[in-house]
C-alpha cells in the first residue's frame, strides 16, 4: 500500500466505476463526465506517485510527436486510407525517413492516436480522423508554434519579474519568448501562416459541445417580440476572411475595435450584445475598457449583454479548465474567470442585473443589463 492508500483508493474507483449505469454512458453527458474523472482518478492511483511524477517530465513529447505528425500529415494519409498502412508508404507519401516515422507513430499509437496493427503498420481509429481535420491540425501548428514554444520560457520570465502572472499585452510570456513588442494579435497578423491557422482553429473552438442557443433560451429572453438584424464585428482582417455569400441576408459585417465606442447605440442600443471567447484574451484592466464601451451604448431596460465564456469553479476545476487558463495567460496575459469574478468584474464596470447560466458541456453564459441613467 503506498502513503495515500493507493491500492485500496483504486479498489474503491474500480467499484464506483463498475455501479456507474452503463445503460447512460451514451446518453448523459453527465454521466459520461463523471465515468471520465473516476477513471482518470483510477489510472492516476495504480501509477503511483512516483511514476506519475517522473512520467510527467516527459510528457511533451506526445505534443511533440504530434506536431511532427500533422507536418508530416500523418493523419491524413492514415485517415484516408483508413485500413492499414506501413511506416515505408507513410515514408514515399511524406518524404519523412521510415525509422522516424515509426517511432513517432509508436508513441502515438501507444495514447490511442492511431492504431498499430502490425509491426510499423497503421490504421486509424476516431481520433486519427478528428487530428486529420484541417481545424485541428492548424490548432496543433498555432498552439505548439507559439504558444508553447513561448510557455517554454515562462519559468525564466516569472523569475526574472519576481513571479508576477503577465497581464499586460505587449509584455507576456509571448514578447519575452519571440523578442517582440507586439501583441499576440499583431504578431499573428506580421506572419500570415499563423493567422490563417489562427482563425482556422477558432472557428473550431466548439469542436462536438451543444452550441450554446441549443440550452440558453435566447428566443424567449432575447428575441421574442423583436424584428431586427445581427451585425458581425471585428477587426478587418478577420473579416476579411469572412466570405459575403457565407453569411444569410440578415447578418452584415462592420470592422470595430472593441476598445473603440461601440457604433451600434443610435436612439436605442441594440436589443443584444454577445461576445464570445473576447474577454478570457484580457486581464481585468482591459476588459474594463472594452465592457464600458458596450455600457455606454446600451439601453436601460431593453438592451442586455451576453458573454459566451467558461465559467471555472470555485474548488475543484477540472484538468481541461485549469489548464485554458495558464493558456490565456500564455495568449495576452488574460484568464479564465469563476463566477465570482465575472460578477465582479462585471458589477465594477457598472452593469446590474446579473444573472448566469453553466452548462456541463459547454462555457456558460453571463447575462447583464445597465442601470437606469
Amino acid at each position: 500500500m503506498t502513503p495515500h492508500g493507493g491500492i485500496s483508493t483504486a479498489s474503491e474507483l474500480l467499484s464506483r466505476l463498475q455501479r456507474i449505469d452503463h445503460t447512460k454512458l451514451e446518453l448523459d453527458q453527465n454521466v459520461r463526465n463523471d465515468a471520465l474523472l473516476l477513471s482518470k482518478k483510477l489510472t492516476a492511483s495504480l501509477e503511483g506517485p512516483v511514476n506519475r511524477a517522473t512520467d510527467l517530465v516527459f510528457r511533451p513529447y506526445i505534443t511533440i510527436a504530434a506536431r511532427i505528425a500533422v507536418d508530416l500529415k500523418l493523419f491524413e494519409s492514415i485517415a484516408l486510407l483508413g485500413g492499414p498502412i506501413s511506416s515505408a508508404e507513410l515514408a514515399a507519401a511524406s518524404g519523412g525517413d521510415e525509422v522516424l516515422i515509426t517511432r513517432i507513430l509508436r508513441l502515438l499509437a501507444s495514447v490511442e492516436f492511431v492504431e498499430e496493427s502490425e509491426p510499423s503498420t497503421w490504421s486509424c481509429n476516431d481520433t486519427t480522423v478528428a487530428m486529420a481535420s484541417a481545424p485541428i491540425a492548424a490548432g496543433h501548428r498555432i498552439v505548439f508554434d507559439v504558444l508553447v514554444s513561448s510557455a517554454m520560457k515562462a519559468p525564466k520570465y516569472l523569475r526574472e519579474t519576481g513571479y508576477k502572472a503577465p497581464t499586460e499585452p505587449n509584455d507576456g510570456f509571448v514578447q519575452y519568448a519571440n523578442q517582440t513588442k507586439y501583441n499576440i494579435f499583431e504578431y499573428l497578423q506580421s506572419i500570415p501562416s499563423l493567422f490563417q491557422d489562427f482563425n482556422l482553429f477558432m472557428g473550431n473552438t466548439m469542436g462536438a459541445r451543444e452550441y450554446w442557443h441549443e440550452w440558453y433560451d435566447v428566443e424567449s429572453r432575447i428575441l421574442s417580440g423583436f424584428d431586427g438584424r445581427l451585425i458581425l464585428q471585428d477587426q478587418v482582417q478577420v473579416l476579411e476572411e469572412v466570405a459575403d455569400e457565407a453569411l444569410p441576408p440578415n447578418i452584415s459585417k462592420l470592422p470595430h475595435d472593441f476598445f473603440a465606442p461601440q457604433p451600434i447605440k443610435e436612439t436605442l442600443g441594440a436589443r443584444g450584445y454577445f461576445l464570445h471567447h473576447i474577454l478570457h484574451d484580457w486581464s481585468d484592466k482591459y476588459c474594463h475598457v472594452i465592457l464600458k464601451q458596450l455600457w455606454e451604448a446600451m439601453d436601460p431596460g431593453y438592451s442586455k449583454l451576453l458573454i459566451h465564456e467558461l465559467i471555472l469553479p470555485d474548488k475543484g476545476s477540472a484538468e481541461i479548465q485549469a489548464r485554458y487558463d495558464l493558456v490565456m495567460m500564455t495568449f495576452n496575459g488574460g484568464m479564465e474567470r469563476s463566477k465570482a469574478q465575472w460578477k465582479k468584474l462585471l458589477e465594477d464596470v457598472g452593469f446590474c442585473n446579473i444573472r448566469i447560466w453553466e452548462h456541463f458541456d459547454s462555457d456558460g453564459i453571463i447575462e447583464a443589463e445597465v442601470p437606469l441613467r
